[in-house]
């Protein structure tokens, strides 16, 4: 009887194998060919212990079924998606299926919500290494924020502790996450996925999480996608598929990383522009061949130029230098050996003497400031900001909450209320949930000891002005509602204003031909981490500029090298050396350059 029951029991643990194995093994026809057929036999159990897979050299989950078990879900739940849902993935395939989250079908997710996708318990006896690979697709709240998002998690103890992979986006992930979010969701300020890919899928691969020193042989690992949005959601979600973790490299899946830094706005009509980028293929490699500069002046032919290998995976090209006040339009493209490739994102700089002025600290803020039709958002400027008395108004950067119709209007400021109306652009149309640049010159509008009023009256559809977080220049910040202003916000409105400087009548404008060493203004100042520092010399020279604290330590190194003759920017974000953030406080820049010394004070405020 005991012989009996025992063969009973192998009969049906069998029989389980083998159905789990036929739902593993279900794959769509029209899978993309690089995703390989693996079926995975998970020990069947009664027991409320989780399910975990055994000993074996790759696990790939396709999700082309109805359930995502033995996949497990918590908080914001994930589920089964496909191509016959109205939000998300448009794909050709039909029924097509993957991993998302929301797991219904709604116009846009959820504020304030925290969502985990965690796989099973994957026992890596054995293993020498630990690889993982997937693809994604996201729509989240604006095409380019970071305030809702997604990370991806390892534990090595069975689910009991959780540590982010690649948390200070080292390249431990390829490509590793967007940026760090802003803070106000449960994701704190973690580096993380929080950038739209519509209408692509993104695949992800990483190094080798063992090696990396995630997770040992002999453990028993588990992966989750963890994401987050904070109060104010607005978009599709995140989805996931063709999920592998494996002991050995994934396929090349990967485009090349391009890595850039873009170019500022600058002074410098003499000379090229200089493009540079590092570019990395983890897989087959960079194409060489296919490294592209793409640039655009103002509304011209977009020009292609064939980017040249400096060396160490530098590329370079050159921009042609341009007049005052020309705008240029740039992206970078590159392939690898295996035909992926990669695009970067439409950068823009001026070529201006126009100084920006800027009170916002760069770092939106969830809650827009306008609600009502016929109701607006203002900032009163000070050209003493930026070390001018008198310029024209050249334009007005916003920063919308979505796309919908506005007037531009400019006022004189006075000591109350800000005062009659100088000139307005009725009509205009916002691009977005993006920085909108409104080119005001053409108003002709010249100002000489005197505080301009700009911002804009929402149209009929409304549109919002997003905000910081802070409320540190109330006294510039203006409200209009029901036909009346108010002072002040919850946070200072993100628009901005550009002024060409005019030289007082009989003083000869010379910042062109930067005749003289000087160290020029600091904008803004007090600054929040944003700080661009302008300085000039006459011929090239080396060039010292440091930072230090009220006790003479040195706190950063910004230039230690020779510089060309001209007019140039360098930027602080703030940090010391080691990266960290410094205290708020006071901060002094020395400026040597031979025997030329400058020194000025900047106020920091973190």
């Amino acid at each position: 009887m005991m012989k009996a029951s025992k063969y009973l029991i192998i009969i049906f643990v069998v029989a389980m194998f083998t159905g789990w194995a036929s739902v593993f093994a279900v794959e769509n026809s029209q899978q993309p060919s690089h995703i390989k057929e693996v079926e995975l036999t998970p020990v069947f159990s009664h027991s409320a212990s989780p399910i975990f897979y055994p000993m074996r050299p790759e696990y790939i989950d396709s999700f082309e079924r109805d359930s995502l078990y033995p996949w497990t879900t918590s908080g914001y739940t994930w589920g089964i998606r496909d191509t016959t849902d109205t939000y998300g993935p448009d794909t050709a395939l039909t029924g097509y299926r993957y991993a998302g989250v929301p797991d219904t079908d709604v116009v846009q997710y959820l504020g304030n919500q925290v969502g985990y996708l965690i796989t099973p318990v994957y026992d890596i006896t054995g293993w020498s290494a630990l690889y993982i690979s997937w693809d994604y697709w996201s729509s989240f709240e604006g095409a380019a924020t970071n305030f809702d998002g997604g990370i991806i998690e390892i534990s090595n103890d069975g689910g009991v502790s959780w540590v982010q992979v690649d948390s200070l986006a080292e390249g431990h992930l390829n490509p590793t996450y967007d940026e760090q979010l802003a803070g106000t969701g449960a994701l704190g300020t973690a580096w993380a996925y929080c950038y739209s890919t519509d209408p692509d899928w993104v695949s992800v691969s990483s190094q080798d999480l063992m090696a990396l020193g995630y997770v040992s042989p002999g453990d028993q690992v588990q992966i989750r996608a963890t994401f987050a949005s904070d109060p104010m959601a607005a978009g599709e979600g995140w989805f996931t598929d063709n999920p592998r973790f494996a002991d050995t490299p994934p396929p090349d899946l990967q485009p090349p990383l391009i890595v850039h830094t873009p170019l500022p706005d600058t002074t410098d009509t003499l000379n090229n522009y200089t493009v540079s980028a590092t570019i990395t293929d983890d897989g087959s490699g960079v194409d060489t061949d296919s490294v592209y500069l793409h640039y655009q002046i103002e509304t011209g032919p977009v020009i292609d130029v064939q980017m040249t290998g400096m060396g160490s995976d530098v590329y370079e090209a050159d921009i042609p230098a341009q007049v005052y006040h020309t705008d240029v339009f740039y992206y970078i493209t590159a392939a690898d050996l295996a035909g992926n490739e990669a695009t970067t994102p439409v950068y823009n700089f001026e070529v201006t003497n126009a100084r920006i002025i800027i009170y916002d600290d760069g770092q939106p803020w969830y809650t827009p400031s306008v609600t009502d039709s016929g109701d607006g958002s203002f900032v009163q400027f000070s050209f003493s900001d930026v070390g001018i008395d008198s310029g024209q108004l050249h334009q007005v950067k916003i920063l919308f909450d979505k796309a919908a119709e506005f007037d531009l209007c400019i006022y004189r400021g006075t000591a109350g209320s800000p005062g009659e109306l100088i000139d307005s652009m009725a009509g205009l149309i916002s691009t977005g949930y993006e920085w909108n640049t409104i080119d005001i010159t053409d108003l002709n509008i010249h100002m000489r000891d005197e505080e301009p009023v700009v911002g804009f009256i929402s149209g009929p559809d409304t549109i919002g002005c997003i905000r910081d977080a802070n409320l540190d220049y109330g006294s510039r910040m203006w409200n209009y509602s029901s036909g009346a202003w108010s002072p002040g916000a919850l946070g200072d409105h993100m628009i901005r204003l550009k002024v060409i400087p005019i030289p007082v009548p009989g003083v000869q404008e010379t910042f062109e031909k930067v005749p003289v060493f000087s160290l020029r203004q600091i904008s803004p100042n007090p600054t929040r981490g944003n700080a661009v520092i302008e300085y000039q010399l006459p011929a090239t020279q080396k060039v010292s500029l440091n930072v230090y604290d009220v006790s003479g330590q040195l706190m950063k190194i910004l230039i230690d090298t020779e510089v060309q003759a001209g007019a140039h920017r360098v930027f602080w974000n703030g940090r010391d050396e080691r990266g960290h953030s410094v205290a708020s406080g006071v901060y002094f820049l020395k400026y040597e350059a031979g025997e030329y010394t400058a020194t000025q004070k900047l106020i920091l405020i973190q």
